[in-house]
């Protein structure tokens, strides 16, 4: 199980520089079953993932399992998981050129299968 953190902040493992994106944005846990649970940190503008329904709206991630290919808004910023988590990437976009590495990270405690948050770090 790998976390990663995506925000503003120069010590996220995703760092957007954009100002509606926070520090500590949200935080991206791939399974080791290979699924990625995305959970906003508690900010202002948001996460967020297009509705089911196709209508071009976009709902908001509190805490929920995402695809690595489906875009994901952070603020104002749109990405793919795929396209800045190389090792949860599917192989054909991890070939991709200009892939990097992100370090693991973790704030909480989580469930090794599901990425679910057991209990705050005191």
């Amino acid at each position: 199980m790998e976390t990663y953190l995506v925000g503003r902040s120069p010590f996220a493992d995703v760092v957007i520089a954009d100002p509606s994106v926070a520090e500590n944005h949200a935080e991206v846990v791939a399974t080791k079953d290979g699924r990625l649970y995305v959970t906003d940190c508690g900010t202002t503008t948001g996460t967020w993932r297009p509705a089911a329904d196709g209508s071009g709206r976009w709902e908001p991630i509190r805490q929920d399992f995402i695809r690595a290919e489906d875009p994901v808004r952070v603020g104002d910023h749109v990405l793919f998981l795929a396209d800045v988590l190389p090792s949860v990437a599917p192989e054909s976009v991890a070939a991709g050129p200009g892939r990097g590495t992100s370090l693991p990270r973790g704030r909480v405690e989580r469930d090794p299968l599901t990425g679910e948050i057991i209990r705050r770090r005191g």
